[in-house]
Order: structure tokens, then C-alpha cells, then sequence
């Protein structure tokens, strides 16, 4: 039995992951949550007139469903976006605004911390909550074609998640201010507002919205039989919305290995002879290795191809990209300075391990062995054999 059941730090990296992935508690269910709110009655729909047509109708709906699982999840979606537009707003009304006219941070540091809140709050806030909340007062609940209708206005969080880390450091460096401390601690304090929540936690939530949104989908779709008519809608939508969840994440991906090539480029002296950032060009490594022996080659225009074999016996930093190889010395104040540049040309597998820990690497015009561990030197000939497979 003890080899079925998984050991008690396994469930606890599980839930856990599901709580950073997902948006989610994982000592509490979200289920008892709408169950309670729907029992109270408790004001859910806060930005919608409790005398209106629609909100009437949701209630009704709300009273009479039973234990409809379906209207379980409808009624999580509607309660949830609720609350998330609540916190843009309060992000927005509480923080950005009066740091603007108090003049507490400039420009250039709000839109890094900020970054287009203000254009997704009001997509949720005009768009995005009014049709949600219409299309579940209607009998047929239908929000697939709400999703539908709005899928190209979820690819703002594109900018928004590109810029998230950007937005952390902003703000951990202007924290150290007496006077934005201060302001930010001072904000904090308006609990009937914004809660024990940190502002760094409110500017994670935007980051966690389209997760959470592909979860409840799935759970509405699983529940909607296939003769509802929102059955297919809803099918298409989260196709739609996994394709923009993968899109944002790879633009994400190819943002951060452009700022890390930029952060090299700048940090290896030496580096401006070859250009490092370029569309195509991602790094897959970094190791320090002795280099044992270095051979060139040379083809001559006429004649056999002629060696030249060096024994070298340092030890380089090297950086491996997906189609080339940096060699970097190490000043005594660690600073890296480019000695040589190996290009990857030929298609075949062009490494492998000898000796336990040595590697020997074939380049378009060199071959050289590289001495490290024998972990190190093994991850290096398999990163060398498939650097051109995607990152994963």
C-alpha cells in the first residue's frame, strides 16, 4: 500500500502548485463558498442594481437552483469576477490614482508597477461583467458566447504578464522610500476597502485570471449536457481561450530570454563583436568547464584540410545558446570577458561524453574537450544534441 499512496510531500507540493496555478485555496472549497453566498443572499452582485430585471432574475435563479452543479459554477464565475473587478478597482482608486495626483512616484514607475490595469479594468468593468451577468439572468445561461464574443479583449494580459516581473522590482525598490512607504502602508490600513491583501498580492491576481477562467470553463463545460445550447459555444471558447493562454505565456517566454540576452550583451565584456540578441537565439545553459584541448579546423581552398591542435588547460565560463557557444574568462572580480565564439553549423549530434567527465564538442570548424563533472558533462552533451528542440 505504501507504494500506491503518494508520501505526504507530494500532496503538499500538489496543492500548493494548485494554489499558485490555479488561484485556489487547497485547505478550503471554492464550492462551500458559493454554497454560503448563495444561502445569504449576501449582496453578490454589488455593482448591479438589486432592483433591475437582471439582478431579480438572478436571484430567482440563485434561490431555486438546488444543488444544480452547473449553476454552482455559473454562480462561482459571476461571484468571483465580482470580486476580481472589486480589486481592480480598488487597486485603481486606492493606489495608482492618489499616487498620481500626490505626485508620490513618477510616471515611469507607476506604469512599471502598474503596467494596463486601467485598460483591463474597464474591458471587466464596461464590457466583460455586464454580459456575463445578462447572459446568466437569460433561462439558458449561456455565457460560452460571452466568451466568445470577448476572447480577443483576454490577449491585454499579454502586456500586463510581461510586465509582471518588471512590476515586482518596481516596487520592492521604490518600498525602500520613506514617502511611498508610506503611502502604500497608509493604504493598506483602509481594511473596508482593500483588506490584509498587500499590494503586490492585488497586482498578482490579473496574472491568475485567464488560469482561473480556463478551470471554471472546464468545470461548466463537463457539466452542460451536449444537447445545451451552450454546449458547443463553450467548447469553442475554451479552445480559444487555451490558444491565448499559450499565446501569452509564449510571448511571455520570448520577452524574458530578449531581456536576459540584453542583460549579457551588457554584462560580458567584449560581447559587441557578436550581437547576442536576436529573435531566433535562446539560452540553454551556463557551466564553468576546464578546456583540455582545443583543435581548428581550416579548409583550404585547394588542398587537404589543415589542424591546428591546443593544449589549454583553464577554466571558462560558457554559455550555451541554441546556436552557438560563448567561452568567457573570469576576472578576479568575476567579471565575464568573451574569449571565444563557437558556432553549431552541422545538423548531426555534436557531443558526447568520454571518460566519465569529459565532454568533447564538435563544432562547423573545431573540435574540443571540456573537462567538469560527470552530471555536468552528461546534461551538457544532451543540451549540445537537442539544443534546437523547444524549451520546455
Amino acid at each position: 500500500m505504501s507504494d500506491i499512496l503518494p508520501d505526504s510531500a507530494t500532496v503538499s507540493r500538489v496543492l500548493w502548485q494548485l494554489r499558485d496555478e490555479w488561484d485556489l485555496n487547497p485547505l478550503y472549497s471554492q464550492a462551500d463558498t458559493v454554497d454560503c453566498m448563495l444561502a445569504q443572499h449576501c449582496n453578490t452582485l454589488a455593482l448591479i442594481d438589486d432592483t433591475s430585471e437582471v439582478s431579480c432574475a438572478y436571484y430567482e435563479k440563485a434561490s431555486t437552483a438546488g444543488n444544480s452543479q452547473r449553476m454552482k459554477i455559473l454562480s462561482e464565475l459571476l461571484v468571483t469576477e465580482v470580486t476580481y473587478v472589486d480589486t481592480l478597482k480598488n487597486v485603481v482608486g486606492v493606489y495608482l490614482n492618489p499616487m498620481r495626483e500626490a505626485k508620490v512616484l513618477s510616471e515611469t514607475e507607476l506604469r512599471e508597477i502598474f503596467s494596463n490595469i486601467e485598460v483591463i479594468l474597464a474591458f471587466h468593468n464596461d464590457h466583460f461583467l455586464p454580459a456575463v451577468t445578462y447572459a446568466i439572468s437569460r433561462p439558458e445561461m449561456a455565457v460560452g458566447s460571452v466568451f466568445l464574443h470577448h476572447s480577443a479583449h483576454f490577449r491585454l494580459y499579454s502586456t500586463y504578464t510581461n510586465n509582471h516581473e518588471v512590476s515586482v522590482k518596481t516596487l520592492s525598490s521604490v518600498a525602500s522610500r520613506r514617502a511611498a512607504s508610506c503611502f502604500i502602508q497608509s493604504a493598506r490600513q483602509d481594511v473596508t476597502q482593500i483588506g490584509q491583501v498587500s499590494l503586490d498580492g492585488h497586482l498578482l491576481t490579473p496574472v491568475q485570471r485567464l488560469p482561473r477562467y480556463r478551470m471554471l470553463l472546464t468545470d461548466l463545460l463537463n457539466n452542460t449536457p451536449p444537447d445545451h445550447s451552450d454546449h458547443e459555444p463553450l467548447f469553442a471558447a475554451l479552445k480559444d481561450l487555451n490558444a491565448i493562454i499559450f499565446e501569452v505565456n509564449e510571448k511571455k517566454r520570448a520577452f524574458e530570454n530578449h531581456s536576459q540576452l540584453r542583460r549579457l550583451q551588457a554584462s560580458i565584456s567584449g560581447s559587441a563583436a557578436i550581437p547576442l540578441v536576436a529573435p531566433h537565439r535562446t539560452l540553454r545553459l551556463v557551466d564553468s568547464f576546464c578546456l583540455q584541448s582545443f583543435t581548428k579546423l581550416s579548409t583550404r581552398k585547394s588542398g587537404p584540410a589543415a589542424c591546428k591542435r591546443v593544449t589549454d588547460g583553464y577554466t571558462y565560463r560558457y554559455l550555451l545558446f541554441n546556436d552557438i557557444l560563448l567561452q568567457c574568462s573570469v576576472a578576479a572580480n568575476k567579471d565575464l570577458k568573451l574569449s571565444r565564439v563557437y558556432k553549431f553549423d552541422t545538423c548531426f549530434p555534436t557531443a558526447n561524453v568520454i571518460h566519465a567527465n569529459e565532454l568533447r564538442v564538435v563544432g562547423s570548424d573545431m573540435v574540443m574537450y571540456l573537462k567538469g563533472s560527470a552530471t555536468a558533462a552528461q546534461k551538457w552533451a544532451y543540451a549540445i544534441n537537442n539544443r534546437n528542440a523547444p524549451m520546455s
